[in-house]
């Protein structure tokens, strides 16, 4: 089984050799492999650079450069993926990364349904969606973590559409459970500046793939 690096990697090293790794080890189910996805990753800085990550028929498939049809694209500065995957920072991402350091590949297991397949599937709707979503985690020492989502394919905006601001301690807080994200978002903890509908329908769309995640699985 192939593990995750305990010591950092470069960018290149990470998306060509260590995650077509770990997505080797993951035995798919059928409804899995009816997944066809492509995926934009753009890490800003050095050692950056860009690839497209498609998920087709069971396989994965990583090329340089960003694909224009990508459903999704990852925006992020080198230095934020960093401290997200070898830090432990911020915590409600590097839970994520501790789970395939502990629990192996299977951590990252694609949890829908094939596309015109299942009610429940997660990914209907994405392709309706458009805009660039930041969101910003406000650190001690006035340091900013940031990390932007792309829906829809096209160029990457010079500014997002949609940005959710949040301190380092309220993130924390909504990670161990002690603040629910609408608690924070009524007292002011959490604010979301530019198109409100826009992370309302992402919001609904991560709540029906919590659901699926949730559901039995075929065969169980």
């Amino acid at each position: 089984m192939s593990d995750f690096p305990q010591q950092p990697v470069s960018p290149r090293e990470f998306v060509e050799e260590v995650v077509p790794a770990l997505f080797a080890d993951v035995r798919l189910d059928e409804a899995e492999r009816g997944i066809d996805l492509r995926i934009g990753l753009v890490l800003r800085g050095d050692e950056g650079g860009e690839w497209t990550l498609h998920f087709v028929a069971g396989e994965l498939g990583i090329a340089s450069g960003r694909h224009h049809d990508a459903e999704l694209t990852v925006v992020q500065r080198v230095e934020d993926w960093r401290t997200a995957l070898w830090e432990g920072r911020p915590g409600l991402v590097a839970d994520a990364v501790a789970r395939v350091a502990e629990s192996g590949p299977e951590a990252l297991r694609p949890s829908v349904a094939p596309r015109g397949g299942a009610e429940g599937d997660p990914l209907r709707g994405v392709s309706d969606l458009r805009g660039l979503i930041e969101l910003i985690i406000s650190e001690r020492g006035g340091e900013e973590w940031r990390i932007a989502v792309l829906l829809g394919p096209g160029a990457i905006p010079e500014t997002p559409q949609a940005t959710i601001l949040l301190g380092a301690e309220q993130a924390e807080a909504i990670r161990s459970g002690d603040l629910h994200p609408l608690e924070a978002l009524i007292t002011g903890q959490l604010r979301l500046e530019g198109d409100l509908g826009l992370i309302l329908q992402l919001q609904a769309l991560a709540m029906n793939a919590s659901m699926s995640r949730s559901a039995p699985r075929r065969g169980s």
